[in-house]
């Protein structure tokens, strides 16, 4: 539906995007041919047939030739700081990352929060997302805020918030609850109950989600039974109080299973409910290690989740084996895809394909999810995910410009008589991403950055990344000689 000419002249209009292929995402799910859309002060104001949109005069004009145009993607959980700097290392042998991750802690700066989160939300943006959420990452929050605002990427970065037990005896280092957390570790990164909250308090303050602001601040926790119960009860009145999302990893791996049983005779699900947390406010992230009560309980409740395949995938924890993401979606249930941390790239891309194939192949079943609801993840799912079903996912009159357009200039985009959305989400994923466009504002415009300069920014992550080399470098898990 296109808007009335009182509409647009109310509004204005600022550029027209015209002869796209696009695909809306609206309640109809309209795919146009030949669509154009007016954007005028970050929103759109019309969108339709290219014949129905007017274009006032002296308007800027993008003729778009008949290429593949949609919503931002949305990535519904990343890990945003300095851990990026360490990309491409890892054991091989074992989903054990603690060594690896200790040494970051140890070289942990502001600058390196920034240019970890720098680079990150550029593969982001260089991916088709325009928004993403954190569970909370940050140890100097303004310096990955500075970092988002850079590249122009909405988002939800956080304090790295865990309360719970501090203090743990020897003999205790090897509870399953702390994984492979040791420590040493637990003393770097663990604040107070109090101390947590306030963080929480502030961000939300200093960054307000009812705002027209790009970055936002939410309610993010680290969660899988690191946070006391004190907190996740306090932490979910903030969100309610300040209707903000509240957003937290839970149940990535059994050893959080058997740490809820021996600590409270119940999985951990069950004890969230009875902590009465569970609810649309809530948005759990992984979900793989769940048994049939705790579905019910997450379906009843409307609890949000977040399917992260190819995190996973990497370190075989289960998420396709195990995880129940197709029945939560035919069961009407909100759930997103994300990235996560290290283990792969941030691209919503990769994950559409993963999570499409994946579930067909364990399941020896077809086709389990469609394109279709596999782009309804990446999109609309994704924002009602994170509290933004009014602003962004879809392309409609009133919401955020928050654009994608594909490049004709790759092979991935022909022939051009295709199906659009198996286009996207089994051959192009993010490989053909030309233009991103977030707020009306291209910050992405022919495979360049358009706010700052990318050359510059890559030597200078490359030069902060250089400072692990002494404890993580090229020899360190590789089984084949690096030659210098």
């Amino acid at each position: 539906m296109t808007a009335s000419g009182e509409e647009r002249a109310a509004t204005g209009v600022d550029t027209v995007l015209r002869h796209g292929h696009i695909i809306t995402m609206d309640p109809d799910r309209r795919i146009l041919l030949d669509g154009s859309i007016a954007i005028g002060n970050g929103r759109i104001v019309d969108i339709g047939p290219d014949g129905e949109v007017t274009v006032p005069d002296g308007t800027a004009e993008r003729d778009l030739r008949g290429a593949l145009v949609h919503p931002g993607f949305i990535d519904g959980h990343v890990h945003v700081n300095s851990q990026e700097l360490i990309r491409g290392f890892a054991p091989k042998d074992t989903a054990d990352w603690s060594d690896l991750e200790l040494a970051l802690w140890d070289a942990r700066s502001p600058e390196m929060d920034h240019f970890g989160t720098l680079i990150s939300s550029m593969e982001m943006v260089a991916n088709g997302t325009t928004m993403f959420a954190d569970t909370g990452s940050a140890f100097w929050l303004e310096d990955e805020v500075r970092a988002l605002e850079m590249v122009g990427i909405r988002g939800f970065p956080g304090h790295f918030l865990i309360d719970g037990n501090l203090e743990i005896d020897a003999d205790e280092l090897e509870d399953p609850r702390f994984g492979s957390m040791p420590q040493s570790e637990i003393d770097i990164l663990g604040v107070t109950t109090g101390e947590a909250l306030e963080r929480l308090r502030r961000q939300i303050e200093d960054h307000p989600f009812h705002s027209d602001r790009r970055v936002k601040g939410v309610v993010n926790l680290f969660g899988s039974g690191r946070n006391t119960d004190e907190l996740l009860v306090r932490a979910r009145e903030l969100a309610d109080e300040h209707r903000v999302p509240m957003i937290m990893h839970q149940s990535w791996g059994p050893e959080e299973v058997s740490a809820s049983l021996d600590e409270h005779g119940k999985r951990p699900l069950e004890h969230l409910a009875d902590l009465g947390i569970l609810g649309p406010g809530l948005t759990l992230a992984h979900m793989i290690h769940l048994d049939e009560r705790e579905l019910e309980l997450t379906i009843e409740s409307g609890t949000h989740v977040v399917h992260c395949p190819t995190a996973s995938v990497r370190r075989g924890m289960g998420a396709l084996r195990m995880g129940r993401f197709p029945e939560m979606v035919r069961a009407g249930l909100t759930v997103a895809l994300g990235s996560d941390g290290v283990s792969a790239r941030r691209d919503v891309g990769r994950q559409m394909y993963l999570a499409a194939v994946g579930f067909r192949e364990v399941r020896n079943e077809m086709p389990v999810f469609t394109g279709e609801t596999i782009l309804e993840m990446a999109t609309l799912h994704g924002a009602a995910a994170l509290g933004m079903a009014d602003e962004i996912g879809s392309l409609e009159v009133g919401k955020r410009a928050d654009i994608v357009i594909h490049s004709l200039d790759r092979p991935e985009s022909h022939p051009r008589f295709q199906d659009p959305v198996d286009s996207l989400v089994f051959y192009r994923q993010s490989r053909t991403v030309d233009t991103v466009i977030i707020d009306g504002e291209a910050v992405y415009e022919g495979g360049r950055f358009t706010r700052f300069d990318a050359a510059e920014a890559y030597r200078r992550i490359d030069a902060a990344a250089s400072r692990f080399e002494s404890e993580v470098g090229p020899g360190s898990f590789t089984t084949w000689p690096i030659v210098g």
